[in-house]
């Protein structure tokens, strides 16, 4: 392989990462916290299970 077959690789997964990883973590982000506040207002077991 040369030096730009890799850089190439590289590159590929570093896109994936980014397109897959980082989407997810921003839309958990809200709903984690929706999970949240369902649990202060409630007071209610379940919702304080889903956020761990």
């Amino acid at each position: 392989m040369e030096a730009l077959d890799l850089a190439r690789w590289q590159f590929g997964i570093t896109t994936v990462y980014h397109f897959i990883l980082v989407p997810l973590t921003i839309g958990l982000t809200p709903l984690v916290a929706l999970m949240q506040t369902f649990y202060f207002r409630t007071g209610k077991e379940h919702w304080l299970k889903l956020t761990k």
